[in-house]
This record gives C-alpha cells, sequence and structure tokens, in this order.
C-alpha cells in the first residue's frame, strides 16, 4: 500500500510541471496581444500588501491553468470555479484582474466540448461583467477586458480543436497503416501455405512410401526419390521467384509510403515526377533509393520539406540517349560529419550495379541524386 501512495503522488506532483498535450496543442498559436493584458502592472500603482497577494494569485493562477487540462468533463468545472473566484477577489485589488478573467476564459476549452465550452466562455463574460459593473470599471477598459476575455476563449477553442483533429487523423494513419502491415503479412503467410503445403505433403508421402518399397521394390523407390528430387527444386524455384517479387517494391508504392511517413513528422513532401518506362531492375533501385533517403532524413534531419524530383535530360555530348535523373532534396540541417554507413553504402551499390551515377551533396540541407542511362 505505501508503495502505491508514493507512485501516486509523484504522478500527481508531475501533472504541475509538465504541460499536458491538450494545452501544448491549444498553444501552438497564441495571439500576441495576449501581453497586453499585462499592461495593468505597468500603469497602476500598487501597495506593497496588494502586490504580494495579486502575484501570489497569479502563481496560484498559473499552476491551476495547466492542471484543469489534465482533466476532461465535468471535473474541470470545479478548477473553473476557483478560477473565477481569484478573478473577482483580484478585481478588488487591480486591474490586472483582466488576465485571471482571460485564462479562466481560455480553461473553458479543457471541457474539449463545443457547446458546453461555449456555455462555459458566456458565463465567464457574465461574471466579468458583475465585476466590472461591482468595481465602477470605465467604458473602454470594460470593453478591453471584454474583447480580450471572449477573444482568448475563443482563441483556445479554436486552437485546441485543432489540435485534436489533427491527432485523430495522425492516429487513423498510423493504424491504416499497422493494418496494411498485417494484412501483407497475412498475405505473404497464405502465399507460403500454398506454395509449400502441397510441396512438402507430396515430399512426406513419397518418403513414406520409400521406406515401404526400398526393401522390397528398389527400382520403384529410387523413381519416387526422383520425384523427391524434382518437387523440391521446383518448391525451391518457386520460393525464389515468390521472395524476388516481394523484393522488387515499386517506386510508387515507396512515394506513396514516404508521403505518410514524412506527414506523420510534419514534413512536406513534393513530388514532381515525370512519365517513365524502366526496366524492373532500375525500379527496384530507385524504390530502394528514395526508402533510405527518407529514412535517413526522418532519423537524422531536422527537415521541414522534401522535395522528390525524377525527370528525363539528354546529355550535351549525346543527344541520342537521354538520362534519367532522380533527386532527393530536403531543407533540414546535418550538425555531425556525415558518415556513410551501411543504407548510403547500399545505395552507392545497387546504383553503381545498374551502372548509374551516385552522388550526395551535404552543403545546403541533403541532396541525394542518381543518374541513369534510360
Amino acid at each position: 500500500m505505501k508503495k502505491t501512495a508514493i507512485k501516486f503522488k509523484k504522478v500527481h506532483w508531475q501533472s504541475f510541471l509538465v504541460f499536458p498535450p491538450a494545452l501544448q496543442g491549444a498553444l501552438k498559436t497564441v495571439p500576441y496581444f495576449q501581453l497586453f493584458m499585462y499592461l495593468p502592472f505597468i500603469l497602476q500603482d500598487f501597495e506593497v500588501i496588494d502586490l504580494a497577494i495579486i502575484l501570489a494569485s497569479h502563481i496560484v493562477l498559473y499552476f491551476l491553468f495547466i492542471k484543469i487540462f489534465w482533466h476532461k468533463g465535468s471535473v474541470i468545472l470545479g478548477y473553473l470555479t476557483v478560477l473565477l473566484v481569484l478573478a473577482v477577489i483580484t478585481s478588488f485589488y487591480s486591474l490586472s484582474c483582466l488576465v485571471f478573467f482571460a485564462y479562466a476564459a481560455a480553461a473553458c476549452t479543457a471541457y474539449r466540448q463545443k457547446y458546453p465550452s461555449l456555455i462555459l466562455l458566456l458565463s465567464v463574460v457574465l461574471v466579468y461583467l458583475m465585476c466590472a459593473y461591482l468595481n465602477e470599471h470605465s467604458m473602454s477598459v470594460l470593453l478591453v477586458g471584454l474583447f480580450f476575455t471572449a477573444i482568448n476563449g475563443l482563441s483556445f477553442m479554436y486552437q485546441l480543436n485543432k489540435y485534436l483533429q489533427e491527432r485523430v487523423i495522425k492516429q487513423s494513419r498510423i493504424e491504416t497503416i499497422s493494418l496494411a502491415k498485417v494484412d501483407e503479412r497475412e498475405r505473404i503467410a497464405r502465399d507460403l501455405h500454398d506454395l509449400l503445403g502441397n510441396s512438402l505433403t507430396s515430399i512426406t508421402l513419397k518418403t513414406e512410401l520409400i521406406e515401404r518399397l526400398i526393401l522390397s521394390a528398389p527400382d520403384q523407390a529410387i523413381s519416387h526419390l526422383k520425384d523427391v528430387k524434382e518437387i523440391s527444386r521446383n518448391a525451391l524455384s518457386e520460393v525464389r521467384e515468390m521472395v524476388s517479387e516481394y523484393r522488387s517494391n515499386s517506386l510508387e508504392n515507396e512515394l506513396s509510403a514516404a508521403k505518410l511517413i514524412l506527414q506523420e513528422r510534419d514534413i512536406e513532401l513534393y513530388c514532381d515526377i515525370q512519365e517513365y518506362e524502366i526496366s524492373a531492375e532500375v525500379e527496384a533501385t530507385l524504390a530502394m533509393v528514395v526508402r533510405e533517403s527518407i529514412t535517413n532524413i526522418v532519423r537524422h534531419s531536422e527537415a521541414t520539406q522534401c522535395r522528390i524530383i525524377l525527370s528525363y535530360y539528354s546529355n550535351k555530348q549525346d543527344q541520342t540517349f537521354p538520362r534519367l535523373k532522380l533527386e532527393i532534396i530536403d531543407n533540414g540541417s546535418i550538425t555531425k560529419p556525415m558518415i556513410f554507413g551501411n543504407g548510403i553504402n547500399g545505395m552507392r551499390e545497387r546504383v553503381l550495379r545498374i551502372k548509374g551515377d551516385f552522388d550526395i551533396d551535404t552543403n545546403s540541407g541533403c541532396l541525394v541524386k542518381v543518374v541513369l542511362s534510360a
């Protein structure tokens, strides 16, 4: 029981120190004019006690504001009530109560449902209008406070909804990729079963028959041994063909996979692909280069954009044989010296094997260029 209590306490205090994911999503774009809500500290004179109360209230405000986003549903009503009480108390000491009402309006979005959040936001606005009336705020101060309270709540609501929608989309993409992998594994399992099941069953039956005939009818046993050899050779040949088919991925599939992978990392992908007519070996090589390059961008680069260009061009010395050029460009920065590992060396070897040129340039971002005879 003691261990459980200690563990719960750690998680409880950690929630005050770490931003909840939902709040991080809402803070992606915070209006810069929010800084103007702190102008009362500059424009107004404070007594020492009043200033101490206001600063202490601000500390409680920030902790509660972060804490409220760790919860969902009706639980946030208690936190929102405390925020409003702090705002009302502060309104009798300083105009900085505008900050408290603006944060309370933003905290309404923690409910994560559109209409309940709007109702809570309206309640916060009404409480602010009541405090402005009791404190006899001027019309200009009332309008400024009303503007910041309403706009701050609506802004956080928009950003949080946008973040939640993006998270759902990303999760659906991940699930789609996972299901595609499961389907692929099941397809491979079915192909292997269909391919090897009959062959192995025939070999088993033949060997059992050979055991019975090896002494009584050796000639027939030898004939069946030849059949076993033929069956095993055919099965081996079919397995090799199936493996080579799986290995030779198409360029189109790799481009589609690259788009999904880069989207997960918030990297924009631009593709400029001309119509191409190439052999299966060349396409498999280009597909492998695309796959390895995208993997390197995701793992080692801080890029925000990537461009894949596939085009034909003619050599100035020989206009009769057009050449095919693949370029993969990103705008990332490589802080450490470039190390040519197995991935890059594998790309280079595959390209050289089909008599192509392979080059990498890291002066500005990273450029992977492959030139082949079309």
